[in-house]
């Protein structure tokens, strides 16, 4: 089954962006370049595990949401490292990242090959 690898990859990227942003913040630019770079990779891993996990559910409403909700959590990933960089970062890029990454964990979640939610 493709969900493990998927969550490993989620798992890596979140990492990799946690430890990008702690090397910007600290300055260690050469480093956090490079690092920077394979978290986009690790990007299109996550994309083509979350692909390959579409044929295994029915298409619906709810999972084209989580599919296009991870991609905006990807892209604020990026925007919030690139406003490090130029050291013009401010909390509403933080909110909305944060809602955002919320929503999206919460709605893969309550899917299908999630845990069931409604359950507790």
């Amino acid at each position: 089954m493709i969900t493990l690898p998927h969550l490993l990859s989620i798992t890596s990227t979140l990492l990799l962006f946690i430890l990008v942003h702690y090397l910007y913040f600290k300055r260690r630019a050469k480093i956090a370049v490079v690092l920077h770079q394979l978290l986009r990779v690790s990007y299109l891993l996550v994309i083509m595990s979350g692909i390959l996990l579409l044929p295994q559910m029915p298409v619906t409403f709810a999972r084209l949401f989580k599919l296009l909700s991870g991609i905006i959590v990807m892209g604020f990933m990026e925007i919030v490292l690139m406003h490090r960089v130029k050291g013009d970062l401010s909390k509403v890029h933080w909110i909305i990242f944060g809602v955002v990454l919320g929503l999206t964990i919460v709605v893969g979640l309550a899917l299908p090959l999630g845990i069931a939610l409604l359950n507790f």
